[in-house]
C-alpha cells in the first residue's frame, strides 16, 4: 500500500496553521432604544452587521478597526442604511471602550459602550447598552473623553439580552471568514472569550 498519500495529508495538516491565514469573524447585533434629536425623544431601532477580518489582529492591537454597516430607523426620519467603524476593546478610563461610528446620508452617529474592569453584575448592561449623539452631517461630533463623562451623550440603544429570541439570533448570526473549517469553532468562542470575559459561558452556554 502507498504511504505517500497518508504523509502529505499529515504533512499538509501540520502546515496548515503556519500558511498565514487572516481569521475572521462577522455578526449582526440588533439594538433599540431612544433618541433625542432635533428637540424630540424618538424611538430609535439600528440592526448592525460587523465584520472583523483578522481577529487576531484585533485581539493584539485596540486600535484595529472593524468594519461596520447597519440599518437605521428613527422615528419622523426616512429610514436608510449607514457605514462606519468599531473600535472594539480600545483602553479607555476605568476600562475598555467600544467605539461605534457610522454615517448614513442625511444622519451620523459616534457612541460608546463603556466595559468596567470590575467584571459584576453590572458588566452585562455594560456591555450591552451603546451611548452616543445621532447628529446632522456637518455638526461637530462629540469626543469619547466627553461621552465618558456622560455629559454628551443624547441617545441610549440597548441589546436586549433578556429575550431568549434575542440572544438565539445574536448566536447564530455569527459567520467566520477565510477560516479553515477545523477553526471555525474556536475562532467563534474566541471572539466570545475576549468580549464577554467570564460571561460567555452562563449567556451563550450552547456556544461554549
Amino acid at each position: 500500500m502507498n504511504a505517500f498519500p497518508h504523509k502529505f495529508l499529515l504533512a499538509l495538516l501540520v502546515l496548515l496553521p503556519c500558511l498565514g491565514w487572516a481569521r475572521g469573524i462577522a455578526f449582526s447585533e440588533d439594538m433599540h432604544g431612544y433618541a433625542y434629536h432635533q428637540g424630540q425623544y424618538r424611538a430609535a431601532s439600528v440592526y448592525f452587521k460587523v465584520v472583523i477580518d483578522d481577529i487576531d489582529a484585533w485581539r493584539a492591537n485596540p486600535q484595529h478597526l472593524a468594519k461596520l454597516s447597519c440599518e437605521l430607523v428613527l422615528d419622523r426620519v426616512p429610514a436608510g442604511s449607514a457605514s462606519g467603524s468599531l473600535q472594539i476593546l480600545a483602553p479607555g478610563a476605568n476600562g475598555r471602550v467600544l467605539t461605534y461610528r457610522f454615517q448614513g446620508a442625511a444622519l451620523r452617529f459616534v457612541g460608546i459602550k463603556h466595559v468596567y474592569n470590575n467584571a459584576g453584575p453590572d458588566m452585562l448592561d455594560d456591555m450591552t447598552t451603546l451611548r452616543g449623539a445621532f447628529q446632522a452631517q456637518g455638526l461637530p461630533q462629540p469626543s469619547v473623553p466627553d461621552l465618558l463623562k456622560g455629559d454628551a451623550w443624547t441617545s441610549e440603544l440597548h441589546f436586549a439580552w433578556w429575550q431568549a429570541a434575542t440572544l438565539w439570533n445574536f448566536s447564530w448570526s455569527f459567520s467566520t471568514i477565510a477560516t479553515p473549517w477545523y477553526e471555525e469553532l474556536a475562532v467563534k468562542v474566541l471572539f466570545l472569550k475576549t468580549v464577554f470575559g467570564d460571561l460567555a459561558r452562563v449567556l451563550f452556554p450552547w456556544a461554549l
